[in-house]
């Protein structure tokens, strides 16, 4: 062979030897840069009726986000939010969970945020195995749909269990009496476990009455409940026909606690029902008058980011945040198994809304808070467990 003939081989050998370092030094390069960032999808309700929650949801989970890249972000990686609306929508919620997963192949997804658009991502998530935190879906099936659907949130049984032995033990009710909305699967939930735990308690349900959705006139109800003399009255619905209740109780001269749930949870309870809400009592998520340095903290941050108080709805979408965080921390990995498996096996994890130990159905048990209405404020009276 002439000296030439090996003279030309030693100059394509040098070629191809290069050639392929430049591949894999560039593909190292774009590897780098690809893993450089973690993609969650952050799927709400960002318009339509109930736009309010899943707003809420997002801002707090853009402040969880710029607190975790700020502080170096997760595994040296930033969090990048994917963010789409659900519109509180079922058809809506499916394209908007497709999507984060084909189109921005997101790690993992916060939201939705009503229990029905989170039944219908729970199917998709579990088929596509893409770990799914729902920060306010409290619906029994939510987490039913497979392992890769996980909660933050109680569950309604959880807080009326709260509610019924908070009643018996702490205001040592023997008789109650419940007004429940008819029309509302959260009010008949809600009026089903506290009634069966308050009398498992060794109370006495001595009245239960309805109405449905849309009435403006409870004198009929209350009249009832009125006669029945109870000491408390549970009232399991949401704040705008709190108001109208309270007033109305109060005029026939009911003096009686009412109870409530988080659908209580909101200023406008104060405002509208005034002195009428005065030494009602409800369970919720968290308040803001909780001292915890977690919470305070929490707090301080939304106001600088926003200029208002966080609403509970804002801290659920923060602790949805940060437990995955956490996870993907504990993972080491981003792997959508390995963070499943990471967030399934969450245990006192310190949120905002408690110390959360998910059981073997997802489901968060931690402490439920029970808030007061004194003085024209919420004021926190005690947290318990079942």
């Amino acid at each position: 062979m002439s000296g030439k003939t090996n003279r030309n081989l030693w100059i394509a050998l040098i070629v191809v030897v290069v050639a392929v370092i430049l591949v894999l030094a560039f593909t190292g390069v774009f590897k780098k840069a690809e893993t450089q960032e973690i993609k969650i999808g952050i799927v709400g309700p960002h318009t339509g009726p109930v736009a309010v929650y899943g707003e809420a949801v997002r801002d707090a989970a853009l402040v969880a986000i710029e607190e975790i890249n700020a502080a170096g972000g997760v595994l040296g990686m930033k969090f990048v939010p994917v963010i789409e609306d659900t519109k509180g929508d079922g058809a809506e919620a499916s394209n908007a969970v497709n999507k984060v997963i084909t189109r921005d192949k997101v790690v993992a997804i916060i939201g939705p945020v009503i229990s029905s658009t989170a039944n219908v991502a729970g199917a998709i998530v579990n088929r596509e195995k893409v770990p799914m935190i729902a920060p306010a879906a409290t619906a029994v099936e939510v987490t039913h749909a497979g392992e890769y659907t996980s909660r933050v949130c109680f569950l309604d049984s959880y807080q009326a269990t709260v509610m019924a032995k908070f009643s018996r033990e702490e205001l040592k009710a023997e008789k109650a009496a419940i007004l429940f909305d008819v029309a509302s699967d959260y009010s008949i939930g809600l009026k089903d476990v506290f009634a069966e735990k308050f009398v498992e308690y060794g109370g006495e349900i001595v009245e239960v009455v309805s109405y449905t959705s849309g009435d403006s006139d409870f004198s009929a109800q209350l009249t009832k409940i009125k006669a029945a003399a109870p000491d408390v009255i549970y009232l399991p619905v949401y704040y705008n026909d709190d108001i109208l209740i309270l007033r109305q109780a109060r005029n026939l001269g009911i003096t009686a606690a009412f109870l409530g749930a988080d659908g209580w949870d909101a200023p406008e309870l104060i405002e509208g029902a005034g002195d009428a809400a005065e030494g009602c009592y409800f369970t919720t998520h968290y308040t803001i008058h909780d001292p915890s340095p977690v919470v305070q903290n929490f707090v301080q941050k939304f106001q600088e980011k926003y200029g208002k108080p966080p609403i509970v709805f804002n801290a659920l979408g923060y602790d949805a945040v940060k437990m995955l965080a956490d996870a993907i921390e504990r993972a080491g990995s981003l792997d959508r198994e390995e963070i499943k498996d990471a967030i399934n096996s969450t245990e006192n994890f310190e949120g905002v809304t408690g110390m959360i130990t998910l059981d073997e159905n997802r489901n968060p048990y931690k402490e439920v808070t029970i808030v007061t209405v004194k003085n024209g404020q919420f004021e926190l009276v005690t947290k318990l467990l079942p």
